[in-house]
């Protein structure tokens, strides 16, 4: 992804999105899984005349797991971010709070709005948001589209279709950017499904009462040589 780092660079609001993401084959198994989970690990987000629902027990759907922990949760993928971004130290989320699964039914849509930006079971703050949709044959005219603005008033910047296999990432700053997710207006039969993913940092220092060191013995003495001449 590091090819889309001009974007990244010059967007308004820090975001990129890449399209045919993964191999299809995984990303139509996500789909199906997002459609069938069980049920109950589904909960309703309703806030404000938005509404979404949510899935974050991934244990229970075998390619999402493999996917968010083997891949999302990388430590290759996040040193790529890191790369793409130029935002050092981030990290990975593994209880999924508020991540995970999503679907929007006909009607649904979330409102003018800026996220989240702490986490409180990991006391980090959130820096990076990612979706991946898993939207098979999905029509621009379906709405659904992530959209981003200047303010709250709604002066639109851009905004991405949810496309299948689409990956898109933005950067949480604080009380910024604000976007939001445009009315589905599909067929009732048709579900917006994507699997979301986010990133932290940290702000804190650490303690001068206790500084960073190595492990202590009683002797300075330290070596750390390669096992194995490969």
């Amino acid at each position: 992804m590091i090819y889309k780092k001009r974007q990244w660079d010059d967007s308004p609001v820090p975001f990129i999105y890449v399209d045919n993401f993964l191999d299809e084959k995984t990303c139509l198994e996500l789909h199906d899984e997002c459609l069938n989970a069980p049920r109950g690990g589904w909960t309703l987000f309703s806030r404000a005349g938005s509404e979404m629902e949510e899935y974050n027990d991934l244990f229970y759907t075998k390619t999402a797991h493999r996917v968010t922990y083997d891949l999302f949760h990388s430590g290759e993928f996040i040193y790529e971010l890191e790369q793409l971004t130029g935002i050092v130290g981030l990290m990975p989320d593994p209880h999924l709070v508020g991540a995970g699964f999503s679907r929007f039914r006909k009607g649904s849509d979330l409102k003018i709005h800026y996220d989240f930006n702490w986490n409180d079971r990991l006391r980090l703050h959130r820096k990076l948001t990612c979706f991946l949709f898993l939207n098979p044959n999905w029509k621009d005219s379906w709405g659904g589209h992530q959209q981003y603005y200047w303010n709250r008033e709604g002066e639109l910047i851009d905004e991405v279709a949810p496309m299948f296999n689409r990956f898109v990432m933005f950067e949480n700053k604080p009380q910024w950017p604000y976007h939001s997710v445009r009315q589905v207006s599909a067929p009732k039969n048709q579900v917006r499904t994507a699997l979301r993913i986010f990133y932290y940092v940290s702000s804190s220092e650490y303690d001068k009462n206790d500084p960073p060191h190595r492990s202590i013995y009683d002797t300075d003495e330290y070596t750390h040589t390669r096992l194995y001449d490969e």
